[in-house]
């Protein structure tokens, strides 16, 4: 259930007043109609005065006035009902009766304010005895919005039943026999709520789906800037290991390698934030839409949630919910340090010949890492489908069975692998390593697997220990079909996840400064 609007909530940004007839802006924030012209005309490039998202998100060859744009914006009808009843609730706190005896009740269908003697007479008369009276105290705006009874904008004394949507209006019986009597399309306003709930429903999931995709991949981007931070301070370590050996005559090649780096860094780093700043807005986008569908779906106002739906459904359809935005490449600098390092060399000693400078190269990939095991694998185990499926070949020998991923794993991505296939007698394991998978021997057993963590058969193997564990047995229950994986995040913490089990578990490692390499191993 969303959370209940504070007062501040209510308030215009600009003003800070209460909302008079709040208009949603392109990012979701919501203005008052007159605030937002005259913020437009106070600026000519005027954006969101909480966000600075463009207020007119696409230029056309008129220039509209600034009443036109207000009225190009959707008003949100579900906010104005709230505004409305919570300034209901805090006017004319006296008895509507008794005029001047404090009112501590209110009923919620005629909305009528009454003290305690007035509301026992409104709880005894035949016409309002079932009508539901509260305290004062405890009502909230929100609460009577939803409870307030639709009346006919011609008739005010006649409640709704109908839905015009030729005209977008809510009729009672009279209107429709009088002024839309021919009208095509008059439906029942109760189904016409319960399809604008439906349609909000899905709002919630699509905004949902977007924003967890939106926030994962900012998520990689933070990640990537990590990298591209501890690849600036590798190369500028290494640099100053050369200059030092190469004392004052190469300090000028000190510098100029340095600032080589740093450009080429920093200009990937300014790619990857300006990516990064642009999801962040639509991120933004979506959590306020989210926000404002979550609240129409809770309040539920019968008018005004057929307007909020239907404005909603175009505002977030027109959304850009896409996380597949494109980084410019990082410049390898590679080829003008050689150049600069060879013509120092030649004019200093012969043994500077030979020096090689090593950087390491920042990782470009836009792109998500697939699961792709390394061709070093153990004696019985075949690959297949382009290095992305393991089989195990020999079934009466329970070694050499390992495989592990090609490529280092990246922050905050879920390395996972499908069961196709099952022998009965042989476990599971899963984790992760620290060794190259280049560099790692095979002929050595499972017990010889210093720099892991590894899971399965009721036990946990954690850099050369083992120990029995819950943890360990949820590969006990695999079945074709079944998906095992790992992810490891930012603060190198370890989460081993399980189709066959509702747990995910987590582990905290410490294999060194690089990031390790998924493992997987059948064992009898």
């Amino acid at each position: 259930m969303a959370t209940l609007l504070q007062q501040h909530d209510r308030e215009c940004a600009v003003c800070t007043n209460d909302f008079t007839t709040p208009k949603i802006l392109p990012c979701g924030h919501l203005l008052c109609r007159e605030c937002v012209i005259s913020w437009i005309k106070s600026k000519s490039d005027a954006g969101c005065p909480l966000c600075t998202c463009p207020i007119v998100e696409h230029q056309i060859n008129s220039s509209p006035s600034a009443a036109d744009v207000c009225n190009s914006l959707p008003t949100d009808s579900v906010m104005e009902a709230i505004v409305q009843s919570a300034g209901m609730l805090v006017r004319d706190n006296m008895c509507t009766v008794c005029d001047d005896v404090t009112a501590e009740y209110i009923c919620m269908e005629c909305l009528e304010k009454m003290c305690p003697s007035c509301m026992k007479i409104h709880k005894k008369m035949v016409a309002t005895r079932s009508h539901d009276v509260e305290s004062v105290s405890t009502v909230t705006p929100e609460r009577l919005a939803a409870s307030r009874p639709a009346l006919c904008a011609d008739h005010g004394d006649k409640q709704v039943e109908l839905f015009c949507a030729d005209h977008r209006l809510v009729i009672c019986g009279s209107c429709f026999s009088n002024k839309h009597n021919e009208c095509p399309n008059i439906k029942h306003l109760d189904n016409e709520m319960n399809l604008a709930e439906k349609s909000l429903n899905s709002l919630t999931e699509k905004l949902t789906e977007g924003g967890n995709n939106l926030k994962q991949a900012i998520d990689n981007l933070n990640a990537r800037v990590q990298t591209a931070d501890v690849t600036e301070e590798q190369n500028i370590s290494l640099v100053d290991k050369t200059c030092d050996r190469l004392h004052k005559m190469v300090e000028e090649c000190r510098k100029q390698l340095k600032q080589l780096i740093s450009d080429s860094v920093s200009k990937f780093k300014k790619s990857l934030c300006d990516v990064k700043s642009e999801l962040d807005k639509r991120l933004g986008k979506v959590t306020s839409h989210k926000h404002l569908v979550t609240r129409a779906t809770t309040v539920r106002p019968r008018p005004a949630l057929i307007h909020a739906a239907q404005t909603l459904t175009d505002r977030v359809n027109s959304l850009d919910l896409s996380d597949d935005l494109v980084v410019e490449p990082c410049v390898n600098p590679s080829p003008e340090i050689t150049k600069y390092c060879d013509d120092v060399v030649k004019r200093i000693t012969a043994e500077l010949q030979t020096m090689e400078l090593h950087r390491v190269e920042v990782e470009i990939s836009t792109q998500a890492p697939v699961l792709v095991f390394h061709e070093n694998c153990g004696r019985h185990i075949v690959l297949m489908n382009g290095q992305k499926t393991a089989r195990r070949t020999c079934r009466s020998f329970s070694g050499n069975g390992m495989v592990l991923s090609r490529d280092a794993m990246a922050v905050n991505i879920l390395y996972e692998v499908r069961i196709d296939e099952t022998v009965q007698g042989y476990c599971l394991y899963a984790g992760v390593t620290g060794i190259s998978p280049a560099q790692y021997n095979f002929k050595k057993g499972l017990f010889d697997v210093k720099d892991s963590i590894i899971i399965g058969n009721g036990e946990v193997y954690c850099k050369g220990v083992w120990f029995e564990s819950d943890i360990g047995n949820a590969l006990n229950s695999i079945t074709v079909g079944s998906r095992v994986g790992v992810l490891v995040d930012l603060s190198k913490t370890f989460t081993f996840m399980s189709t066959d089990t509702t747990r995910v578990w987590q582990l905290k490692m410490s294999l060194g400064p690089a990031l390790p390499s998924f493992i997987l191993m059948t064992f009898r």
